[in-house]
């Protein structure tokens, strides 16, 4: 039960590190072992750590890629490891050294939007595509894992992990939309 939290102004307004901290303190509890935050430009991303398995032990979200194009924050425990390992060509390290985010992460790279369709287990996450210029955001097929957003139309997508760390921003409202 990690936590996650984002911004992106399509507006290109530069993101208030600050904002990502007042929402990732609102999360605390969902994550007692560490946060952390990666902003760049109008896109930041939060996470709050909690460990689960003996690969999350490893994991440091939000995670940026080798070829620093593409940046992950998610909750998440995927349950299919062995064989997205083989589908992904990561044999080249031990299972227990490769960690979800990273194998999400690797099939993003793969199967770009389609990723989810690959993946089996409980899992919220969001990738900031620098190339592209986009955050592509997914949920389990169950629905597990939270996911709570708000979207302005030419101005932003904020998300997270609880629908109060959205209501922490003053520019977000306190209603439902119809």
């Amino acid at each position: 039960m990690s936590g996650i939290v984002g911004i992106y102004y399509l507006n290109q307004e530069p993101i208030d590190r600050e904002n990502i901290g007042q929402m990732l303190d609102i999360l605390a509890h969902r994550g007692p072992d560490g946060a952390d935050i990666w902003c760049e430009g109008s896109v930041g991303l939060g996470h709050r750590m909690l460990w689960t398995t003996p690969e999350s032990l490893l994991e440091k979200l939000p995670l940026v890629n080798h070829s620093k194009n593409l940046v992950i924050t998610a909750d998440a425990r995927i349950d299919n490891r062995e064989e997205l390992i083989v589908a992904l060509e990561l044999n080249d390290r031990p299972a227990e050294k490769i960690t979800d985010s990273q194998l999400i992460l690797a099939a993003y790279e793969k199967w770009g939007e389609q990723c989810p369709e690959k993946l089996l287990g409980d899992f919220a996450f969001a990738i900031w595509d620098k190339h592209k210029q986009i955050l592509f955001c997914a949920r389990d097929h169950v629905g597990v894992k939270p996911f709570y957003y708000y979207h302005q139309s030419g101005q932003g997508f904020i998300f997270a992990s609880e629908i109060k760390a959205l209501f922490c921003l003053p520019f977000v409202p306190k209603r439902l939309n119809e």
